[in-house]
């Protein structure tokens, strides 16, 4: 591993691990997918050519003696430096070993489940060197234009899969490690940008890794042996138990729960109708009802509406079964209107943003916060089902390319929600998820009085549940003059979260929430005006749910506990329709039912969610 003197080793800043594992700091939705946890990738960030001491937590299947064996046979195989000893010992549950970042990236990672069970030896065997270098690529550039400009590259950041950042996170620690440079990067920027045009090395180092295990150790174990590797922990993290956790499988089953008539609007970044996961019970028609764009409502409604060109008109209209013809004739009605100073013709406007046939969603997180609700378990079971299989989904898309934009859609589609159910004498949507996050401005309002709260206030009001997302800003990092300080912060809720009488709901652990308590990330009360929140807690980590292009996968964060209150809610109104209308009941019920973790007020709200407690308590 040693390096010419003249071009030593030089350090990733942890902000950048951070960065490519989780994704801006301003929207972190996920913990990290690969069985290499954050804290070893920020430790051999710190020193790329040093050995690091590890944890490896054995596969259920497999004892941590025979995992211990199987990695001093293969280290006494491949190791670079014969002198140096890589300690590998074992305890009970847990092997420890002293590792080079290329033994642990040649020898640990082909014997865990991610390996074996997301065929990631042959998708790396079928990546060829410059296929490779176009995905680094894409990576690094895409994640300075995430480290410079937010809004604007979130969504494209987003789009990489697990395997990017880890090849991504292997190639620069591997390259930073062997030195080849000059001068030495120091701050995010200028590490990416070197990276940047220095992909080739970078592909060189992983094509070495990679070529190693395909050609020379081919008989990989036929049964995974290794779960996950840590610096200083044991963490056994399940994908598929939240449901249960929460007890919404023994509600449904003991008071037979149909949810069938119980509608819900997903307010985010869209919904894959196509999945399977959202079929009826007959497997035929989609259970998404209805596909809204409100990205697109702000052009749609401003003034220079009807002056708009005809490429424009035809972004606009993508998805919208209409002509230029009559989208230019609602587009005049609506600014005829907008200049008497009436209220905004909604009919008009469902027309200009209904998608028929809709689009497959930008991203796909709308589309996990969706099954998490109501996705139906798959027939061979291989995957776990959501809180309500037979409700109701209205899609609404409302991150946009700006904070400004999103959260002008997202007031936008509230006030749509409330019109809807304003035109019948019963509640046509019951209630809507917002699995988003919007840091408050003190600057501008009180806490709990943006925009956005008082949407949320009124929409309540009119009888919808709302359920927001508390953010995940729990973990905060912080420059200083003296360096880096990492803390817990307190204060942290993020809009709409802080409107009243929304359900905030924070994130915990999904199997031992007692044990784990709430989860790093996710934000803490009180409200920025001594309110407590949140509310209450709920699964948040490694929730698997569907993904478009009939996929699953895990993903993390408040975004993801959200959805099991929604279900929650909505179980209530199916089994006792006298609540429907009643939203501040409903959350009443949900809070009092928690279960109590133990943990401050602040941190954990009522307690983690309780269905079946609920169901009973009434």
């Amino acid at each position: 591993m040693a390096t010419p003197a003249d071009v030593p080793p030089f350090p990733i800043p942890g902000t950048l691990v951070d960065l490519i594992l989780l994704g801006p700091a301003d929207d972190r939705r996920q913990l990290q997918d690969s069985p290499i946890l954050g804290d070893v990738w920020l430790a051999y960030a710190a020193d790329p050519a040093g050995i690091q001491d590890v944890l490896i937590t054995p596969h259920k299947a497999a004892t941590a003696g025979m995992v211990a064996r199987e990695i001093a046979a293969r280290l006494r195989r491949t190791r670079l430096d014969p002198a140096q000893r890589s300690h590998v010992a074992s305890l009970q549950g847990v092997v420890a070993a002293r590792l080079y970042i290329d033994e642990l990236l040649r020898v640990i990672v082909p014997l865990t489940l991610w390996w074996n069970e997301h065929g990631i030896r042959s998708t790396l065997a079928s990546i060829t060197p410059s296929a490779l270098l176009r995905r680094l690529t894409d990576v690094f550039t895409a994640t300075l234009e995430a480290h410079e400009r937010h809004d604007l590259a979130l969504a494209r950041h987003e789009e990489f899969t697990p395997l990017d950042r880890y090849l991504a996170l292997a190639g620069l620690i591997l390259w930073a490690g062997r030195g080849r440079r000059k001068s030495t990067p120091a701050t995010v920027d200028e590490v990416l940008r070197a990276a940047t045009s220095s992909v080739p090395a970078l592909v060189d180092g992983l094509t070495e890794i990679y070529r190693h295990i395909t050609v020379t150790d081919a008989a990989a174990a036929a049964t995974p042996l290794v779960f996950q590797v840590s610096m200083n922990r044991r963490v056994m993290a399940a994908l598929d138990r939240s449901v249960p956790a929460v007890k919404g499988d023994a509600a449904r089953t003991l008071f037979s729960v149909d949810s069938g008539k119980i509608a819900w609007a997903v307010l985010d970044s869209g919904i894959d109708a196509a999945h399977p996961a959202f079929l009826d019970a007959a497997g035929q028609t989609s259970r998404v009802r209805r596909t809204f764009d409100f990205t697109r409502v702000r052009e749609l409604v401003s003034f220079d509406s009807d002056d708009m060109s005809d490429a424009d008109l035809e972004r606009l209209l993508d998805g919208v079964p209409m002509t230029k013809a009559e989208a230019k004739k609602r587009l005049r009605q609506l600014r005829a209107e907008a200049e008497a100073e009436r209220p905004l013709n909604w009919d008009i406007v469902e027309e200009l943003v209904t998608l028929d046939p809709a689009p497959p969603p930008a991203n796909h997180h709308g589309t996990h916060v969706a099954g998490i609700i109501g996705a139906c378990q798959p027939a061979d079971g291989g995957h776990p089902g959501g809180m309500c299989p037979d409700i109701q989904l209205y899609d609404f898309r409302v991150l946009a390319r700006t904070l400004e934009d999103t959260e002008f859609a997202v007031i936008a589609a509230l006030q749509y929600i409330r019109s809807v159910n304003e035109r019948h004498s019963y509640v046509t949507i019951h209630g809507a998820n917002l699995s988003l996050s919007i840091p408050h401005n003190v600057r501008n309002y009180a806490c709990g009085r943006t925009p956005v709260c008082n949407e949320c206030q009124r929409l309540v009001a009119s009888g919808v549940v709302v359920v927001a997302a508390a953010g995940n800003r729990g973990y905060q990092r912080f420059e200083t003059k003296e360096g880096l300080f990492e803390n817990y912060a307190a204060f942290s809720i993020t809009d709409p979260g802080n409107a009243d009488d929304v359900i905030t709901v924070g994130a915990t652990h999904g199997n031992w929430p007692h044990t784990y308590g709430v989860s790093f990330f996710s934000s803490r009360g009180p409200t920025g005006d001594g309110r407590l929140k949140p509310d209450l807690v709920a699964p948040g980590e490694r929730i698997k749910a569907p993904v478009p292009n009939g996929g699953w996968r895990a993903e993390s964060g408040t975004s993801m506990a959200a959805p099991h209150v929604s279900g929650a809610a909505a179980m209530l109104m199916a089994r006792y329709p006298e609540l429907i209308g009643n939203p501040r009941r409903i959350k009443r019920i949900l809070c009092d039912s928690a279960t109590d973790l133990g943990r401050e007020r602040s941190f954990q709200g009522h307690g983690m969610l309780d269905v079946l407690r609920a169901l009973q308590s009434i």
